[in-house]
C-alpha cells in the first residue's frame, strides 16, 4: 500500500502506527500540517522507540536524520542520527519515498519491505510516513513511525 489512496487504520501493523496515524489526522482535519512542536513526546511513550525524524533541506535538497527510535536502531543494528542519506550506501529506496513524500505533503504506508540488512532475525518491516511542517504548507521533516517482524 502507498500513499496514492486514503491510508485505513486497519492496514497498520501496529497500534503505533495507528496511533501517529491518528494524532496527523487531527491536524489534517484543519487543512495543516502538524510541525515537530506540535509533537509532544509525553503523549506518545510506547511510540517513540519506532520513530525516526528526518530534517528536509533545500538547496539542495538533501534529508538528515534528526532521531532514531532505540527499536529501529535495534532492529537495525546502527544509529543514523546526524547522518545525511547521500552519505550511506542502501538509501536509494529511503531517498524516494522522502522525495515523493515532500512533493505529495500527504502520508505513505508501506508494508512486506524485506529487512536483508537487518543483524536480528527480522524477514520484513513496514513503514508509516508523515509529512511536517513548520509553516503549516512546505514539508521540512518527515516522521517515519516503522514496525518489524
Amino acid at each position: 500500500m502507498t500513499g496514492s489512496g486514503a491510508l485505513i487504520a486497519k492496514d497498520f501493523r501496529s497500534d503505533r502506527q495507528r496511533t501517529v496515524y491518528q494524532w496527523f489526522l487531527s491536524f489534517a482535519e484543519h487543512g495543516a500540517l502538524p510541525s515537530r512542536a506540535d509533537f509532544d513526546p509525553a503523549d506518545f511513550p510506547n511510540v517513540l522507540s519506532h520513530l525516526v525524524l528526518v530534517d528536509v533541506e533545500e538547496a539542495p535538497r538533501r534529508y538528515r536524520v534528526r532521531l532514531v527510535g532505540t527499536a529501529v536502531v535495534d532492529a537495525t543494528g546502527r544509529d543514523g542520527t546526524g547522518d545525511y542519506y547521500d552519505q550511506n550506501d542502501g538509501t536509494a529506496d529511503a531517498t524516494e519515498r522522502a522525495a515523493a513524500l515532500v512533493e505529495s505533503r500527504k502520508p505513505s504506508f508501506e508494508t512486506g519491505l524485506p529487512m536483508l540488512w537487518s543483524p536480528k532475525d527480522y524477514k520484513i518491516y513496514s513503514v508509516l510516513s508523515l509529512p511536517m511542517s513548520s509553516d503549516g504548507r512546505n514539508v521540512d521533516m518527515i516522521m517515519y513511525c516503522l514496525d518489524f517482524e
